[in-house]
């Protein structure tokens, strides 16, 4: 809007104001609409609340327009690149663990420790280059990160064809391990970008479910990963070890070709952000990139939800990826394995999908809905854990109900502790919040791979971890003081008129009631600027 029509716009509104009030001298701000003009000429509090209902059900285009926020369809195709970017991340960090057995015959020097190492690659290069990726997205803006973050993905799936131009061994495992560290790198912001694109794209009654969505098909890949199996064969009579080399190198063909076409797709369409903001808050100027890590390591709750998320969600997601070895303690072999951690995936994506609904339609009661969904995860694991010491016989249904439910229900919690975190943290860059909560996670995650290279540990030490782990993610927890500071700015919570001194001259506050009993926040109320003041 050039600045002729921005002065003709405010001229209009104050005619209309004049001659619906009577002459009443009310500044201009942006936070009139139709429905405020009505009630305020009715002076009824319940009618304004009323009418605001009415106005931007029938009118959101007015609604929207009154207030510079826009809602583009555009945002749907930002959302479904990146999550199919992520889904296709996670897959290749899972390349080798649902088809262990396989790679185990057609690789003799390949071992579990192996295995492991190519998935302990994402978290080993999350842990070091977390910090300086972030830095690149929040200064360079999300279509530079996006873009970087296809280009080392496509670049981890090529590198491992290229080993097919000789017949070494060595040097495909050498190339496997430089891919493995590439998407790893990738995985940086792969992890720490659904809440900055959520922020950035999305309006307030759909943030959550947007996070929620691209964690969910990032997630999914290691379903994509758990369908391997049916492409490269199991070592069987009848299948030589050179039958399944041939099945891995058409597998990694394919993988090469979509890793390149996503990365052309985004080099062809994939803006930083829409022209005008979804929401209110995200026009307000987020904190440098310093300033955001001096505030969050003084910020006692921030603190306590990255130990608590951490602590919640790192072993678990570490143990899908080798879930085939605690399964075949329990006798089951790599196809029954692939069901097992195929439908787990499965389910999990239907339940963040779910949690990330529901916090968008009732706010305002993460803290509990995140222990009620940990208790039920704890319980969960502890099923499985009483199969394992055979307290109670083993059957395949009990198998599945107990994993299905351990990981559905903790990695339910993953939407639900980013958007608390987000929240307390506020104004903080989205990006920074998410980067520190996937950081932490992965150097537990990081430390539990590393026990695999113990010698002769065997596998029963998992479900300890797995208890452990997830019992002491609920205390930080239960610590945390809740705050809703944006989606009370967004969801227009505060007051919206005080008269002084018996005028009919309204201020109105763009910042929330939690914003201004902060003592670290200033608020700017400016018609034409958000600010916040530190």
């Amino acid at each position: 809007m050039t600045v002729t029509a921005s002065r003709f716009k405010k001229k209009w509104w104050s005619w209309l104001r004049f001659r619906i009030c009577r002459g009443s001298p009310v500044r201009v701000t942006r936070r009139w609409s139709l429905s405020n003009i009505i009630a305020k000429c009715l002076n009824c509090t319940m009618i304004t609340r009323f009418t605001e209902v009415i106005f931007n059900v029938m009118y959101p285009s007015i609604t929207a327009h009154t207030k510079d926020v826009k809602i583009y369809p555009t945002r749907f195709w930002i959302l479904g690149v990146f999550s199919f970017l992520g889904w296709f991340q996670c897959l290749q960090w899972n390349l080798w663990g649902s088809m262990s057995e396989s790679v185990e015959a057609a690789f003799p020097g390949w071992g579990s420790e192996t295995v492991a190492m190519m998935a302990n690659w994402g978290t080993l290069t999350f842990s070091a280059f977390v910090v300086p990726m972030v830095w690149f997205m929040n200064h360079r803006g999300l279509r530079h990160g996006v873009l970087l973050c296809s280009a080392l993905v496509a670049g981890g799936t090529v590198v491992k064809i290229i080993s097919f131009t000789s017949d070494s061994q060595t040097f495909f495992t050498v190339m496997c391990h430089i891919g493995a560290i590439l998407n790893g790198i990738a995985g940086t912001l792969i992890m720490s970008a659904p809440p900055m694109i959520a922020a950035l794209w999305f309006p307030p009654q759909e943030r959550t479910t947007a996070t929620a969505v691209s964690q969910v098909l990032n997630q999914l890949g290691s379903a994509g990963s758990y369908l391997q199996p049916l492409v490269v064969r199991a070592p069987s009579e009848g299948v030589t070890p050179e039958d399944i080399r041939k099945d891995i190198r058409r597998l990694l063909y394919t993988y090469a070709g979509i890793g390149t076409a996503v990365f052309v797709i985004v080099v062809v369409y994939f803006p930083s952000k829409p022209p005008t903001p979804p929401s209110l808050s995200s026009q307000v100027d987020r904190l440098s990139f310093k300033t955001s890590l001096k505030k969050i390591l003084k910020n006692r709750d921030i603190l306590l939800i990255t130990a608590a998320y951490s602590m919640c969600i790192a072993v678990p997601s570490a143990w899908l990826t080798v879930l085939n070895y605690s399964l075949s303690d329990l006798g089951m072999g790599q196809t029954e394995a692939m069901w097992v951690g195929l439908s787990a995936v499965l389910i999990q994506g239907a339940t963040g999908l779910l949690v990330g609904r529901f916090t968008d339609l009732v706010y305002g009661h993460v803290k509990l809905s995140l222990l009620v969904f940990m208790v039920t995860s704890l319980a969960s694991f502890f099923w499985f854990y009483i199969l394992t010491t055979g307290t109670v016989t083993v059957t395949t249904w009990q198998i599945f109900m107990s994993v299905w439910g351990g990981l559905a229900f903790n990695f339910g919690t993953a939407p639900m502790f980013f958007e608390l975190a987000v929240e307390i943290a506020y104004p903080c860059p989205e990006l920074v919040i998410a980067g520190l909560l996937t950081g932490t996670m992965n150097i537990l995650g990081l430390c539990f791979y590393l026990l695999f290279f113990i010698p002769n540990v065997g596998y029963q030490w998992v479900i300890y971890v797995l208890l452990g782990s997830s019992s002491c993610s609920m205390f930080p927890l239960m610590l945390v003081r809740e705050d809703y500071s944006r989606s009370s700015l967004d969801r227009n919570r505060t007051d919206h008129s005080n008269t002084i001194d018996g005028n009919d001259n309204h201020a109105f506050s763009l910042c929330s009631e939690q914003d201004v009993k902060r003592p670290d926040i200033v608020c700017s109320k400016d018609s034409t600027d958000i600010k916040y003041e530190v």
